[in-house]
C-alpha cells in the first residue's frame, strides 16, 4: 500500500549529509582526507552502492559522494560545512541528485550543547520548490559510535522520524538508520564501508 506522505529517498539522504556535514566539521581537527566505499540493503529488499570522499581540517569539512541502487540508476550528493570551536556552533549546505536528475538542496546550522552532544537544525528544499525543515541531536554514545536522532517536517506538517547509529572501528563503518514514515511504517537501510584515511592535498 502507497504511504501518504512517501518522503524521495533524495530528502532523506539530504537531511543525513547535512547534519553528517555539521558533526564532521565539529570532529575537523587534522587535515585528512576520508574515502569510504561499501554496500547497503534495506528492509524492503532494496540494495545498492555507495563511495564518498571526506575532506577536512581547520575546522571546515567538504563531502562528495554517489550511491548506485539495484537498478544501475546512480544519485550524487555534495556537502560542504565549517566549525567554530571557539563558539561551538557550525554551519553546512549542500545538495543531492537522484538517478532522475532531480535536486534537493539543503542548509542548516548546529550547537554543541554538552560534551559529545550536538544539536542541529536545517530547510531541506525539494525539486518542486516545496520545503521541508529538519531538527537533530547527535550523542557520542561510546568511542567511535555516534547516535543520530532526527524529525524532518514536510510542508503539510506532516513528521519522518529518522534514528541513525554509526559506528567507526578497525577501518570500518558500519551504519543502521531507521527511517519512520507519518503512517508507522519504518524502513531500515543497513550499511557497511571500508574506509581509508590519508593527509589533505595542499
Amino acid at each position: 500500500m502507497k504511504t501518504p506522505f512517501a518522503l524521495p529517498f533524495a530528502a532523506v539522504a539530504s537531511a543525513a549529509a547535512l547534519f553528517l556535514a555539521l558533526s564532521v566539521a565539529a570532529r575537523a581537527d587534522d587535515d585528512t582526507t576520508v574515502k569510504r566505499a561499501g554496500t547497503y540493503t534495506t528492509s524492503t529488499g532494496a540494495s545498492g552502492s555507495a563511495a564518498s570522499t571526506t575532506t577536512r581540517g581547520n575546522g571546515t569539512v567538504n563531502r562528495q559522494g554517489t550511491w548506485t541502487n539495484a537498478a544501475g540508476g546512480t544519485g550524487t550528493w555534495k556537502s560542504q560545512g565549517a566549525w567554530n570551536k571557539a563558539t561551538g556552533t557550525g554551519t553546512a549546505s549542500g545538495s543531492a541528485t537522484r538517478p532522475n536528475g532531480k535536486t534537493t538542496t539543503w542548509q542548516g546550522t548546529a550547537q554543541r550543547t554538552a560534551p559529545g552532544v550536538i544539536k542541529a537544525q536545517g530547510t531541506i528544499t525539494h525539486p518542486n520548490g516545496s520545503e521541508s525543515t529538519y531538527a537533530a541531536t547527535e550523542t557520542k554514545i561510546a568511542p567511535g559510535t555516534w547516535q543520530r536522532q532526527a524529525v524532518i517536517t514536510n510542508p503539510n506538517g506532516q513528521k519522518v522520524d529518522r534514528d541513525v547509529t554509526t559506528t567507526v572501528a578497525n577501518g570500518t563503518v558500519t551504519r543502521a538508520a531507521t527511517t519512520t514514515l507519518p503512517d508507522g511504517q519504518a524502513v531500515t537501510v543497513n550499511g557497511t564501508a571500508a574506509v581509508t584515511t590519508a593527509p589533505a592535498p595542499h
